[in-house]
């Protein structure tokens, strides 16, 4: 078998520098897929009722929506390091807190804190990746680093139950501290700086030394950017840790298909796997293809397995349902995190992602809190039908006002992507 001609679709994406950021997500995910498994248990623990637990996940995100912005704002000044390490410290705090919490006001206030630092580390993680990356390999960049995410996802839950059952549930926190730690030292020591912090600009004569900084909104008025918060509002309401996907299709699943826990398990797992076996293959369409068809495609297939899920009626639909779910989230969630780093300006990278995350954070707030209201006005098949229309929506906000940022052949001999791509 030669491996270089298996490998050769990465040639560009992989190199030494570029493996130290791989091993920082796969250990966040990592802790993420833990997560996933306590968080949910110990709150309903502590707080003895469902909707309590979905108000942890309502409580994990709603931070997000400054924390992002603000981060994104200040790794533009001051670097993206200093920022990964914080969002890291913040959540290894939580997550100590949250071991030794005895009432679900502390859960509750701890998951905030939380909520804080993963949005801080989603943002500056995502800055010094777009830094280190260019526009004709940022899409297969982006797989690996999804690839590299999803693998720790899948293995967190694995090694948290092994913890839970050998210790305690409440140990699973600590074996997902224990992961934040091995991140902000991987960064420390192997990952280099991809942002100098700006030097302090001379006052002028007769003027005060600190002025309010003049905040330039101009990236934020194209259609592209229209377009992109409105497709990643879509994703994030369906697709994440607190989406409606991994909110509500529990739920789904029990009463429209009749499943258990382990089915129902099983079948998230395998959303996970097709996710990840996608991921390549997304990144190499976004390189090769463009931008704009691949993350079209991954919104409508999304659209089709979420329509599937409102009919399952058992193991085998909502067997196929998951299947199509997983294999065009890769694509809509990967894609959409290459677009957005294409459209981001160079100097204001972090600002421009920071509000591409409060879209996605506004998507994971309202879109759970909106099915949850449709479902119980309509019922759950009528509320999977109104996401899947959403993710339509968005498809066609991206093909009428969005506008491709990767050369394809036709651009090969250019020097800059299309004049519209910003």
């Amino acid at each position: 078998m030669d491996i270089s001609r298996l490998l050769s679709p990465l040639r560009g994406a992989l190199g030494p520098r570029m493996l130290p950021v791989f091993l920082m997500f796969f250990f966040w995910g990592f802790g993420t897929g833990g997560l996933w498994l306590a968080r949910p248990l110990v709150a309903y623990e502590v707080g003895g009722s469902f909707l309590l637990v979905a108000l942890v996940s309502a409580a994990s995100a709603a931070p997000r929506v400054i924390a992002g912005p603000a981060a994104g704002y200040l790794t533009d000044r001051f670097g993206r390091r200093p920022f990964i390490v914080l969002g890291a410290v913040l959540h290894i705090v939580a997550l100590i807190g949250q071991f030794s919490s005895e009432s679900y006001l502390a859960f509750i206030l701890l998951e905030g804190v939380g909520g804080t630092g993963i949005a801080v580390w989603m943002t500056s993680s995502s800055a010094l990746l777009a830094d280190a990356t260019e526009v004709e390999t940022r899409g297969r960049v982006v797989a690996l680093r999804s690839t590299a995410s999803r693998s720790g996802m899948l293995a967190g839950p694995v090694v948290g139950g092994i913890v839970a059952t050998v210790l305690t549930l409440r140990h699973v926190f600590l074996f997902i501290a224990l992961t934040k730690a091995v991140v902000i030292v991987v960064t420390l020591v192997l990952i280099r700086e991809t942002r100098r912090a700006r030097e302090p600009s001379e006052p002028r004569a007769g003027l005060p030394r600190w002025r309010v900084p003049k905040v330039d909104l101009s990236m934020y008025r194209t259609r592209a950017f229209l377009a992109l918060s409105i497709g990643a509002m879509t994703v994030g309401g369906v697709l994440g840790g607190t989406g409606a996907f991994r909110t509500l299709f529990p739920i789904q699943a029990a009463a429209g298909a009749g499943l258990g826990e382990v089915g129902i398990g099983n079948l998230i797992a395998i959303a996970g796997l097709m996710a990840l076996v996608a991921s390549l293959p997304a990144g190499i369409a976004a390189d090769r293809i463009g931008r704009k068809r691949p993350l079209i495609a991954g919104l409508v297939g999304t659209a089709l397995g979420v329509w599937l899920m409102a009919g399952m009626s058992d193991f085998s639909t909502a067997l196929l349902a998951v299947v199509v779910f997983g294999t065009a989230e890769a694509f809509a969630t990967g894609t959409i995190m290459v677009y957005a780093m294409d459209l981001a300006p160079e100097d204001r990278r972090g600002a421009f992602l920071g509000a591409w995350q409060l879209s996605m954070n506004v998507g994971q707030m309202a879109g759970p809190l909106a099915v949850g209201a449709i479902a119980d006005a309509r019922g759950f098949a009528v509320a999977f039908v109104s996401v899947a229309a959403a993710l339509v929506a968005g498809a066609v906000m991206i093909a009428v006002f969005g506008t491709e940022t990767r050369r394809t052949r036709r651009y090969n001999d250019a020097a800059t992507p299309p004049s519209d791509a910003r």
